[in-house]
């Protein structure tokens, strides 16, 4: 790690040049403070005595304030050009310059708190003189006449209002006169104008448009209202106007016993209460103006006042900028420094001078830390590379191997992962750290409820389910540190089937020979007996024959089962070769045609020829027995259901890139929901009388040609979808390709 070198700024020792700038700002600072403050103090003496220049309210004080103000907005400026320097080595990490932004903060403190001080002081004495100039007195008799005149307004404004309103009122009980009665409607509105000394009432609708009026002689020419007025009138207020010119209040109500009507009346205000009400606002006006010069005088003192605080504030903040350096210069060098070690750099000293004092003895500490810090930094960085190592080399194994590995801590929280275990528990898709594993596979339950284990547990069986089908994983529990537990986990799915299908195998071996073995003498035994005894029973021949039928017809049907078990139990290695799959279909199809005429059999995709390699017999007879079982669950669905009117199988060929898809579909029993895929293993059948050997067969053949089998629920159901894709293979004689394409021509 490189370090980074000791920054400087405005709290460590300038070049030549920065001095000599710094000097030349001090000066012209000093210069313009002391101008400032001389006209200043020149107003300042001349309004409180009244000398040479004549009114306190004169011009040329004014100007002398302007221009002290216009030199304080200069040194404002100086003053924020440094701050802003310091401001910016604060934002670039420069040593001292948050210290000296502190500095500055206190002295502009320090010196608002006496101007604030004098302000009160000076602001109560001027007032105090000011009111023994005016009376108090005089103004409330002024400001309550002016507010008599308004009273007197606001008294005829709400006198109106209320008039308007029951106006309103008794005019929504008569809407219906308006539409049936309309000169009626029309002397009845001007009795309530006359009664409430209007001049003038319309009824109106939003537009403006008059369906009803009333005017008196005095009425003043109708003029609609405004569309503020309408606005007022429907939030249910009374929209009143006065016009000081005409003498004339115009209200507007809403009619609300109306569809669309609004009651418009024009009602004569006094002119001499108008006039009383001008004369008390002139007098007001007046009394105002009256005190124009005081207000000009508070004005200067005001004004000078600002301008002597905004002095003392300047001089305060320039001096807490002159000293801060002179304090901040070795606590910056100090956070450099730190600022250095913090970054990394524990390399990063401090230049101790020989005359040491606190701070000095300061930096001789955090020299010495800072050299232990390197020592101890460099050999954790030792032990972590070693760790790092470590742990890259536990996850290079752990990602290679296929067993799941999942960490929990002693809450059952998953610390940690492989993709192997993200993979056998189906959930790839999100991230597992973090979670209880117990709520992301509950299957775990039993298994994480059980006391920590002490040592390593021997291996538990456990059966889940997830998007990929049913799967068995063999689970064994190491304990690690502060109570968690190190779970390992294979998926023996593949195992157990193999075991399963090797004990059936041999179980089928054995039945097998132990029937076949007393089938032959029971066979022989009924034809002997038939060919002998046929002629000379004579009480009950029918009986007779019946029985030796049954006995044939039995022994027939256990001769077959004894060839499916001996079909599985010697399932023969396939024997490769180019073969068209369409023609094995459709001859499929055909047999079963013939065999159940009661279901309609279909083949779909077989136009045109499909070549593949495979063994064409195995092929053949899984097709077969697939086309057998679907045309069963048809004919059980409709004993139980009765006569469908259609029972239909369809074979459907799809020729992939990858391999060719087999589908045969059927509107029969089903498959039941829960362990459908163990319907593939030997002797497991949803028939009563079904031996469980098919769905195995077919499973058997189609894993021999490399390719993979789902047993799915039809696209409309009721009925069953089975599902296998034989991979296209590239080996196979020239001879064999040759014929199907011929054929295909």
């Amino acid at each position: 790690m490189t370090s980074a070198p000791i920054a400087t700024g405005a709290a460590l020792p300038a070049d030549a040049p920065a001095l000599k700038r710094r000097s030349k700002g001090a000066i012209g600072f000093a210069i313009g403070f002391a101008v400032a403050a001389v006209l200043t103090g020149l107003v300042t003496f001349t309004a409180v005595s009244g000398g040479g220049l004549g009114d306190p309210g004169s011009p040329a004080l004014f100007a002398f304030l302007g221009a002290s103000l216009v030199i304080s907005v200069v040194l404002v400026a100086i003053i924020v050009h440094r701050i802003v320097r310091i401001a910016r080595g604060h934002a670039g990490a420069i040593p001292g310059a948050r210290l000296h932004l502190k500095f500055v903060a206190m002295f502009s403190l320090a010196a608002m708190a006496p101007a604030v001080i004098v302000a009160l002081f000076m602001g109560a004495a001027l007032t105090q003189g000011l009111e023994n100039w005016f009376s108090a007195r005089v103004r409330t008799v002024v400001e309550r006449g002016a507010g008599v005149g308004a009273y007197m307004v606001d008294t005829v404004r709400t006198d109106i209002a209320e008039s308007v309103r029951l106006m309103a009122n008794d005019l929504n009980l008569a809407a219906e006169g308006l539409r049936s009665a309309p000169e009626t409607y029309g002397r009845y509105l001007a009795q309530q104008a006359e009664g409430r000394f209007m001049v003038a009432a319309y009824v109106i609708d939003r537009e403006g448009e008059i369906l009803a009026r009333a005017e008196s002689d005095q009425a003043p020419a109708y003029s609609p209202p405004t569309s503020d007025a309408f606005a007022e009138a429907d939030s249910g207020e009374i929209s009143d106007r006065l016009n000081e010119r005409t003498s004339m209040i115009r209200a507007l109500a809403r009619l609300d016993g109306y569809e669309n009507a609004y009651l418009y009346v024009a009602r004569p205000v006094d002119p001499q209460l108008l006039n009383s009400m001008r004369e008390f606002s002139d007098g007001v006006d007046a009394y105002r103006e009256a005190e124009g010069s005081r207000r000009t005088i508070q004005n200067l003192f005001a004004l000078s006042y600002f301008a002597t605080a905004v002095l003392v504030l300047l001089g305060a903040v320039w001096l807490g900028l002159s000293f801060a350096s002179r304090i901040s210069d070795p606590i910056g060098r100090l956070a450099g420094a730190a600022r250095r070690v913090a970054q990394g750099d524990l390399g990063a000293r401090v230049d101790v001078k020989t005359d040491t004092d606190e701070v000095d003895a300061l930096g001789v500490a955090f020299n010495q830390m800072t050299a232990q810090l390197e020592s101890q930094r460099a050999d954790l960085v030792s032990a972590q590379r070693e760790a790092e190592a470590r742990t890259r080399f536990t996850q290079a194994v752990l990602g290679g191997v296929s067993a799941g590995v999942i960490g929990l801590d002693r809450d059952g929280r998953i610390t940690s992962a492989n993709r192997s275990a993200s993979q056998l528990l189906g959930l790839e898709g999100g991230a597992l750290e973090g979670r209880r594993l117990i709520d992301v596979v509950p299957e775990f339950a039993e298994l994480l409820n059980q006391p920590t284990p002490q040592a390593e547990t021997p291996p538990v069986r456990i059966d889940m389910s997830n998007e990929s089908g049913p799967a068995q994983l063999s689970v064994r529990m190491n304990p690690v540190a502060e109570g968690g537990v190190v779970l390992t986990f294979d998926d023996v799915s593949k195992e157990i089937a193999a075991q399963r299908q090797e004990a059936w195998k041999d179980v089928a071996r054995r039945i097998a020979h132990e029937i076949r073995n007393p089938l032959t003498p029971i066979q022989l035994s009924a034809e002997r007996l038939q060919r002998k005894y046929g002629g000379e029973i004579q009480s009950d021949p029918e009986t007779f024959k019946r029985c030796i039928d049954t006995i044939q017809r039995q022994v027939a049907d256990i001769g077959r089962m004894v060839e499916e078990f001996n079909e599985l139990a010697r399932m023969p290695a396939p024997r490769m070769a180019f073969a068209d799959m369409s023609e094995i279909a459709k001859a499929a199809v055909f047999s079963l045609r013939l065999a159940e005429p009661d279901v309609r059999f279909e083949a779909e995709g077989a136009d045109a020829p499909i070549g593949i390699v495979c063994d064409e017999r195995l092929i053949a007879q899984a097709l077969l027995n697939l086309l057998k079982n679907a045309a069963e669950s048809v004919l059980a669905r409709r004993a139980r259901d009765g006569e469908p009117k259609d029972g239909w199988v369809i074979l459907r060929l799809t020729d992939a890139e990858t391999g060719v898809v087999f589908e045969v579909i059927d509107n029969g029993m089903g498959f039941p929901v829960h362990d459908r895929a163990r319907l593939l293993e030997p002797y497991i059948t949803t028939r009563a009388k079904g031996t469980g050997l098919g769905l195995a067969i077919v499973s058997r053949v189609v894993e021999d040609h490399g390719g993979l089998i789902e047993l799915a629920d039809a696209p409309n159901p009721p009925g069953a979808l089975v599902r296998f894709i034989l991979p296209k293979r590239s080996e196979a004689p020239d001879e064999a390709q040759i014929t199907i394409e011929q054929g295909a021509a």
